[in-house]
């Protein structure tokens, strides 16, 4: 007479022995019962005429009912030629790479995979949306596991916030992340691209603030005076104005780039838009803020100028424009340099000096290879100017003269 199945009162009844023994439960899977008291469930099984055993659990850990369940789906892979042990160990081993590939992982790889091809402030600018927008949230999931609704739900929080261009960058970013996880076979679609039309991340009306103008100029650096700006801030948007360098160029220095000794500061092109290495002449006033700065904070060779004890180490991207727009003043530190470039070509300054000063890149190709020319001697005299025009504007004292070889051919021809 062919025995009972198991119930789980002659389990938890099952007594130790001298010797494992065991319960059938019928078609393979066995109760073990081990001298010391432990309980096991065992599935016997043979795959190509070879017997084998599979183990599915401890009792009462795994319930009898459990223990049938896994039984049932070892048997379907038994079927198939598969060892139940085999198959365990590549789950395992995919849950593991799985682990291992979290959205934190791969979005840091991504980045350094890339950050040869990019310029200092293309890197900062990925990395800060990836750190501030991106990985609070998703960064410990499994990149694999991030669906369309998760990353969405992130993405609006900032997005609803107010900070609705930085949510959509964010998304283009998670986009880039999400294909290179897919080229290195760690995820199998890629959730942020198929956000790209999503009406509820909408592009918004673009609303850009103006340029400062010239006749404000004055009283934007009487009111940086009086206010209680951190020194570092005041001196980089002084910096910005001195040398019309872009603000990343500035915020990102290292003392070693500058020689207060020769008024030179030489800015490597891993750090500049057009990817080239610039001089800037420094006029007097510029080398005296970078003085005082240097007496506050490390002036080692490696170290920042605008040391921040942000990630980053150096002063953020929207410091300087929270800066402005606290002292009233609704414009960018990025505008310095359009009001810069109008002053100088109305003064009658050579155009090319300026784009050269600017590190503007020509449109016309052929004249661009053309002018290689440095113009750092006739720059460093524009500059000083400028920075002596720019005292004028604080003290409301006569503009400085113009060099002697500059002739001011706008203002000959309103004369006219």
């Amino acid at each position: 007479m062919p025995e009972k199945r198991l119930s789980d009162r002659r389990c938890n009844a099952a007594k130790p022995k001298d010797v494992i023994h065991y319960l059938n439960d019928g078609n393979g899977l066995r109760l073990q019962v081990r001298p010391d008291g432990a309980k096991y469930w065992m599935l016997r099984y043979a795959i190509g005429g070879k017997e084998s055993t599979a183990g599915l659990g401890r009792y009462p850990d795994t319930s009898l009912e459990e223990a049938r369940k896994r039984a049932s789906e070892a048997r379907k892979l038994i079927s198939e030629g598969i060892r139940p042990a085999v198959d365990r160990k590549v789950r395992i081993a995919r849950n593991v790479a799985k682990a291992e590939a979290t959205f934190e992982a791969v979005a840091l790889e991504w980045l350094t995979h890339n950050q040869k091809h990019w310029s200092a402030h293309h890197h900062e600018r990925n990395s800060g949306l990836i750190r501030r927008i991106l990985l609070p949230k998703l960064g410990r999931l499994p990149i694999e596991e991030i669906s369309e609704q998760v990353l969405l739900s992130v993405l609006r929080e900032v997005y609803d916030s107010g900070i609705m261009e930085s949510a959509r960058r964010a998304r283009g970013v998670a986009s880039q992340i999400f294909a290179y996880a897919k080229d290195t076979y760690r995820a199998s679609y890629n959730p942020a691209r198929e956000l790209a039309g999503n009406s509820l991340l909408k592009k918004p009306e673009v609303r850009h603030f103006k340029a400062l103008k010239a006749s404000q100029l004055g009283e934007l650096l009487r009111k940086m005076n009086e206010s209680e700006m951190e020194p570092a801030t005041k001196a980089a948007m002084l910096l910005m104005l001195y040398t019309g360098l872009r603000d990343y160029s500035v915020r990102g220095a290292h003392w070693k780039e500058i020689d207060l000794n020769t008024g030179i500061w030489t800015i490597p092109g891993s750090r500049m838009k057009s990817r080239r290495e610039h001089r800037v002449p420094l006029p007097k006033q510029a080398i005296k803020v970078l003085e005082d700065l240097a007496e506050i904070s490390s002036s080692k060779p490696d170290a920042y100028v605008f040391q921040s004890w942000g990630k980053q180490g150096f002063l953020a991207e929207n410091t300087l424009r929270i800066a402005l727009h606290r002292m009233g003043f609704k414009v960018t530190a990025h505008g310095f340099r359009s009001l810069i470039t109008d002053l100088l070509n109305e003064s009658g300054f050579n155009s090319d000096a300026i784009e050269r000063q600017l590190d503007h890149q020509s449109k016309d190709k052929v004249r661009g290879a053309y002018l290689r020319s440095d113009w750092l001697d006739y720059r460093r005299k524009m500059m000083q100017w400028l920075a002596n025009w720019i005292d004028s504007q604080i003290t409301e004292k006569a503009e400085p003269k113009l060099p002697a070889d500059v002739i001011a051919f706008n203002r000959l021809i309103r004369a006219a």
